[in-house]
């Protein structure tokens, strides 16, 4: 028959040695990783961050609309690849499959990330043929481009949530693609912006800019 008064020092035992190895600088950092990869590492965020922009558009105290728009950049596209992949747990084959999607996109395009809110969803409709929204891309030299495609996000709402949290529950979200050649002219003045994504409508225009 086991001694019953020997288990609350083997419990004692267990939860010391427990403690230790938790505080071990390996375990540690085991620890810290596996945070990130459930709630998001902070090199993601601050690369979002970085490359997105929103303008909200009031008539008043009324919401026209709000727009925010976050460019897929090179930079972008390796923070969100190595973040997808953390998130799903990819394994080589298949995190290399999910860069090579977004790069491949990113080295053909300018690419954008758009979330819209109008508080009439009947008048959000950017991919629509026949939308009373125009959406173009501007650089440096005043140049402008309309989109070589215009679509909603593939993405599944709770990805969009969880890679774009500002694109709430009431916004609609897309991908749009430019021509490379916004890219190509001439360098901004000092001060000035490098790229202008533009969306004017019967709402009123937001203009967002990268340097």
């Amino acid at each position: 028959m086991h001694d019953l008064r020997r288990r609350p020092y083997g419990i004692f035992l267990s939860v010391a040695l427990l403690a230790a190895v938790l505080s071990a600088p390996a375990c540690g950092t085991r620890v810290a990783t596996l945070y990130e990869k459930v709630k998001g590492s902070p090199t993601y965020a601050r690369t979002t961050e970085t490359y997105t922009r929103t303008k909200e558009v009031h008539d008043g105290l009324d919401t026209r609309f709000i727009l925010s728009a976050t460019w897929l950049s090179p930079a972008w596209v390796r923070a969100f690849s190595e973040e997808y992949s953390n998130i799903y747990y990819l394994d080589a084959e298949r995190k290399e499959k999910v860069i090579a999607r977004w790069k491949g996109e990113s080295d053909r395009y300018v690419r954008f990330f758009v979330a819209l809110f109008v508080p009439d969803e009947k008048g959000n409709d950017l991919e629509k043929p026949g939308t009373l929204w125009s959406l173009r891309l501007v650089r440096a030299d005043e140049k402008d481009f309309e989109p070589a495609y215009l679509r909603k996000s593939d993405l599944r709402p709770e990805e969009i949530s969880r890679f774009f949290p500002y694109s709430g529950t009431w916004y609609r979200a897309y991908e749009v693609a430019f021509p490379k050649e916004a890219l190509e002219g001439p360098p901004p003045k000092p001060g000035g912006p490098r790229l202008k994504l533009v969306l004017t409508g019967v709402q009123g225009r937001a203009v967002l800019a990268w340097e």
